[in-house]
């Protein structure tokens, strides 16, 4: 009953916490998840494979990007005050399999706007493409922090306990960077959703920007696995720079909706028309905590449950769904069971008819039929 916090690091991996009292421990190496050292964007978390564990969904770079060529080694970055201004710059790298070193990412005419005395060392072009970063940085090599970044892939990371298994996401999930990520069942079939916010257009002048993406759903089986939804079908075909993305049913109706903002554009609101609708649930907390935030909601199918879904403060990239909870109900539910932040846990009988449920803690029910 305890949350951990989990940060999507940029050349690293995602980072979990536990919020134990005093100060925070972190865990990420003993769930397994150090060596997957990525640009991560955004997280959060969803029962994918519907086992009564959060697992985690990561937004990353993906493979269509020019950094795709070198990926048979570790890409790096080279860290350090480069131009003496006070502040921390980034020098991009990566092995070169030719050369058999580590060369700079970045062009002589622009690294020697920042390296005072390249142009000096590298009489010309020729000179500087076989030089490798050592050349490169020269005296300031030795006091360069290095970091690495491995896995660019947005990828699902499944719960087994102990332990994150990855999963990779569809190639149409690759295809351009991606922010925002959000958990829902888009289409009421039972099974949790994602979506991930893509593109970006601030790219070096040198590099065609990163336009591929359209915003895309990826609909889930229960397995933790997922099959991507074309635009045409979704209807979700967003051309921009799509960056924070979060899910809430503002008009009521039993839907999950969808909010997706742009760099530089209108922020797009989508509502769902095709879905089956699902039950609302809203918590409403103890004193200090009114949204129940870090709460569980499982619905009961009989003898079956379906997944687990969390109430979380923030998620994806710099995002905030509803506070109201839509629950697929892909046959009538008989139970919904509640775990409350802090542990407490209860099992309430669901009304016949009911479309929506506010529960007040610890275990007070109202309903509402459609």
């Amino acid at each position: 009953g305890v949350a951990e916090l989990v940060l999507a690091c940029e050349w690293g991996p995602l980072r979990v916490f536990h919020l134990q009292p005093g100060q925070p421990v972190e865990i990420t190496d003993k769930l397994g998840l150090s060596k997957y050292l990525g640009w991560w964007n955004g997280v959060t978390a969803g029962d994918f494979d519907e086992d009564g564990r959060m697992d985690l969904a990561a937004s990353n770079w993906g493979r269509n990007t020019k950094y795709e060529a070198f990926r048979a080694q570790p890409l790096q970055g080279y860290c350090g005050d480069w131009d003496e201004d006070g502040a921390v710059d980034l020098l991009e790298a990566h092995f070169d399999p030719m050369l058999q070193k580590i060369v700079p990412e970045r062009q002589l005419d622009v690294l020697s706007k920042v390296l005072s005395g390249l142009r000096e060392r590298f009489a010309s072009h020729r000179a500087f493409s076989t030089a490798g970063i050592e050349e490169v940085l020269g005296d300031q090599f030795k006091a360069a922090k290095v970091v690495q970044a491995t896995w660019l892939e947005s990828t699902v990371f499944l719960n087994r306990g102990d332990r994150f298994e990855p999963v990779v996401l569809p190639i149409e999930a690759q295809l351009a960077p991606a922010f925002g990520i959000c958990v829902t069942d888009c289409d009421g079939d039972g099974h949790e959703d994602l979506f991930l916010a893509q593109n970006f257009f601030a790219v070096q002048v040198e590099t065609p920007r990163y336009d591929s993406g359209r915003g895309l759903w990826l609909r889930g089986d229960g397995t933790g696995r997922f099959t991507a939804l074309a635009g045409q079908r979704s209807g979700v075909m967003i051309y921009g720079e799509q960056r924070g993305a979060a899910v809430a049913d503002y008009d009521a109706d039993g839907r999950s909706d969808l909010l997706v903002a742009q760099n530089g554009a209108a922020t797009m609101l989508f509502h769902n028309l095709g879905a089956q609708p699902g039950l609302r649930v809203r918590l409403v907390g103890a004193p200090g905590n009114p949204d129940a935030i870090g709460a569980v909601l499982r619905l009961r199918f009989g003898e079956r449950l379906g997944p687990a879904r969390e109430l979380h403060a923030g998620g994806g990239y710099w995002s905030q769904d509803g506070a109201v909870q839509v629950l697929g109900t892909p046959q009538t539910p008989s139970h919904l069971w509640v775990r409350w932040p802090g542990g407490k846990t209860i099992l309430l009988d669901i009304p016949p008819g009911a479309a929506s449920l506010v529960i007040r803690y610890p275990g007070e029910v109202k309903s509402a039929s459609p």
